[in-house]
């Protein structure tokens, strides 16, 4: 049985990475994997302006005692002003350019304007409230990497940068089945010994927030025949999960079947909840996971395996948990023996820690705990738990509940 650590990283080099790049224009770029670096194609101001409304001069002007000079022009946002006189001063707009032949901005509460003659204040300093030209990138700095997943300030970034249109690889393409004769779609009624499906739902859900194209293969009975007919015609995805039938029973036929068709590489994994996982490759193209059945599960190892192989999938970083430090809010005891994910309540105390409260119900049957669950406190395999105040290690799952 392989550790955390051996199973994330037997995935990630058994992965076979995106080569498939389209171009797509900035509306529609939102969410999408860069496959190539991006630099900046203008300079970031594009040209010195003015930080204030105010009045442009050049600072020596005020040399000797100087406090006074006549107003000649303004400048305004999408002028080009011409050279400014010495000896004078130029109104100016906040992001207006800076005119040739002045060196500073006054903001225009600190001056009195006396008919067509400006008075300025002692102790004014060249270079004071200007925007200088290219202080925030130049032309060819780097503004995203390949593989960066774009968000709003990215796009944001690129289209001040005049960069329209951005190559990305395309979507994957994921087929998600749940497998169980005890499954019942919600909604409808169940009979004896039936429970409502959620594993397909939250998978479906989980890979269309990481980008991911997914078609929903429905519910598949315990049977070997349908399984193989499902699994043997599933080449053109790039990935392939099933929930359920991953373990050792009579009736945890997903692995056997799939074995018949591709290539299993890892079967079970020493950590808790989430012992029965399978990943393996189907062709050329496919990765397979087959996750537990239990729901808690099954959401814990599609954060802690699938996810990253899609981020992998699409050459974005992927090899490290995004962990970070807490404190316990209550105590909690446990047998030793496998890395556990405890399931808790993240909050900011009034001194500003991050504070992970275990809550009740840790059975990976038991769903309920998900109302306020919020991040998952790791356990490493030799610990018996922890106390009330003692640091943790917790990975954030909804910082907008935090």
């Amino acid at each position: 049985m392989l550790s955390l650590e051996e199973a994330r990283a037997a995935i990630l080099e058994r992965l076979r990475p995106c080569s498939g790049i389209e171009e797509v224009p900035l509306r529609q770029a939102l969410g999408r994997f860069v496959a190539a670096e991006l630099k900046a194609r203008v300079d970031n101001p594009a040209f010195t302006n003015s930080a204030m409304d105010g009045y442009a001069l050049a600072a020596a002007d005020l040399a000797d005692g100087h406090s006074v000079l006549p107003l000649e022009g303004e400048s305004r946002c999408g002028d080009a002003p011409g050279a400014m006189a010495r000896g004078t001063t130029m109104r100016i707009f906040t992001g207006a350019p800076l005119p040739e032949g002045a060196d500073t901005v006054v903001m225009q509460e600190d001056v009195r304007v006396e008919g067509g003659r400006v008075v300025f204040p002692a102790g004014v300093r060249q270079g004071r409230n200007l925007r200088r030209r290219a202080e925030d990138f130049r032309v060819g700095d780097s503004l995203c990497a390949r593989g960066r997943r774009l968000a709003v300030y990215d796009l944001a970034l690129l289209s001040s940068s005049g960069i329209d249109r951005i190559p990305v690889y395309r979507r994957a393409r994921a087929l998600v089945v749940a497998t169980g004769d005890e499954l019942v779609a919600p909604g409808m009624p169940l009979g004896p010994g039936q429970i409502y499906e959620s594993n397909r739902l939250a998978t479906l859900l989980q890979l269309e927030a990481l980008g991911v194209e997914v078609v929903d293969g429905g519910t598949v009975r315990d049977d070997a025949a349908a399984l193989r007919a499902l699994l043997g015609n599933c080449t053109g995805y790039d990935f392939v999960i099933t929930s359920g039938g991953a373990s050792v029973g009579d009736h945890d036929l997903v692995r056997q079947v799939f074995a018949e068709i591709g290539e299993i590489d890892l079967w079970r994994v020493r950590i808790k909840p989430g012992k029965p996982l399978a990943f393996g490759r189907l062709g050329e193209q496919g990765h397979f996971f087959a996750l537990p059945g239990n729901p808690v599960s099954s959401l814990v190892t599609f954060k802690l395996f699938v996810e990253p192989a899609v981020l992998a999938w699409n050459h974005a970083q992927s090899d490290n948990l995004p962990g970070f430090g807490a404190v316990a809010g209550n105590d909690l005891r446990r047998q030793p023996g496998r890395t556990e994910f405890v399931r808790a309540k993240l909050h900011i105390d009034v001194a500003g820690r991050i504070v992970a409260t275990a809550l009740p119900g840790q059975g990976s049957h038991q769903i309920g705990t998900l109302r306020d669950t919020n991040g998952l406190i790791r356990l490493a395999d030799d610990s018996p738990g922890f106390a009330a105040g003692d640091a943790v290690t917790v990975i954030p799952l909804s910082l907008d509940r935090l």
